[in-house]
This record gives C-alpha cells, sequence and structure tokens, in this order.
C-alpha cells in the first residue's frame, strides 16, 4: 500500500534500518544450522547410551523441529520485521509504517518538533547508522539504526525550515497572509 500525500506535499526519503540490524539475525541462523548438524551427526553415530539409542527415533524427529522453530524466532521473525518497516520523510511529516502493507502506521507532523538529537554507539559511527531522537510537544520519537543518521537530520530540518510559519501578531498566531505592501493597499 502506497503512502497518501496531502495536497503539495511530496516523499523526501523512505528508508528502513540499516542493515546492521540483521547481524544478530544472520549470527543466529548461523549457530542454529551448526548446532542441528552437530546434533544430528552425533545421533547418527555408533555406540550411543542406551536411554539415548532408544529415543532415537523421537531426537531424530525433535531436533530438526526445535531448528525449524529458533530459525523462524530467531532470523526469519527478524528479518521480515525489518523488510516490512519504512521510514518515509515527506516535507510536512516523519511517517513509520510496519507490517504487510503499512497495516501499522505513526506518525509525526514536523511542526511539532522542537528539537533533533543524533545518537551513535561506537559500532553505528562505523556503520554510519545512528539513533534519531525527535523531540515534540507531546514527548520524544525515536528512530533506531537510521542509515545515513547526519544526513537525515539535515533533510528533517531543511523540511522543518520550509515549512509556512504563521504570523505572529501580539502574541496570537494568525493564519492569514499578508497581502499587499506594508500600508496595506494592494
Amino acid at each position: 500500500m502506497r503512502l497518501r500525500l496531502a495536497p503539495g506535499e511530496r516523499v523526501i526519503v523512505k528508508t528502513r534500518a540499516h542493515r546492521r540490524v540483521l547481524t544478530r539475525p544472520a549470527l543466529g541462523f548461523l549457530a542454529v544450522v551448526a548446532l542441528t548438524a552437530f546434533a544430528l551427526g552425533w545421533l547418527s553415530r555408533d555406540g550411543l547410551p542406551a536411554p539415548v539409542a532408544e529415543a532415537l527415533p523421537l531426537l531424530r524427529a525433535v531436533v530438526p523441529v526445535a531448528a525449524a522453530v529458533l530459525l523462524l524466532a530467531w532470523s526469519v521473525g527478524p528479518l521480515l520485521r525489518w523488510s516490512r518497516t519504512w521510514t518515509v520523510l515527506t516535507n510536512r511529516r516523519v511517517v513509520i509504517r510496519r507490517g504487510a502493507g503499512g497495516s501499522s502506521q505513526w506518525e509525526i507532523p514536523l511542526v511539532l518538533v522542537r528539537a533533533i538529537h543524533v545518537r551513535q554507539s561506537v559500532l553505528q559511527r562505523g556503520a554510519g547508522a545512528g539513533t534519531l531522537l525527535l523531540e515534540t510537544a507531546n514527548g520524544r520519537a525515536t528512530l533506531r539504526d537510521m542509515p545515513g543518521v547526519h544526513r537525515l537530520r539535515e533533510l528533517v530540518l531543511d523540511a522543518m525550515e520550509a515549512l509556512p510559519r504563521p504570523t505572529v501578531f501580539d502574541g496570537v498566531e494568525l493564519d492569514v497572509e499578508p497581502r499587499g505592501d506594508w500600508t496595506g493597499h494592494g
């Protein structure tokens, strides 16, 4: 499902979390495959203890099933979450979409953003990723493991600068843009 844009709204950046977040799922995949191969190899050898030899048909069925469950939990699930989560910056808002077809959507209008911070660990810095913190009137929004976090921060700041500003008169915001010259004549 595509992001619905308001008239005059345009997409500046569409991105997802840095691929470094897939390191743990990849290592989990390798560990589960290696341990499964070792366990099945150990179960196929001669001279197994008597209780293990009696349960051998059950163990040969349980080990691959347990491995499949662990692969789904540790590798496939995180990969699917990563591939189905998008962060979109438009000239008016930041949108985080999660799930198949964007079933969950979270929006932050740029007019509510009061401060922007970047946090980077040593590993994030090496990968060019980081966490972007957007402080709003309602609290803090955290965008973790964003690629090119400093460039993304600049793009958010540029989009915020380009927002139309209401006219303020005596502490009251007026939504009307002044027309004509300073004397009020056309």
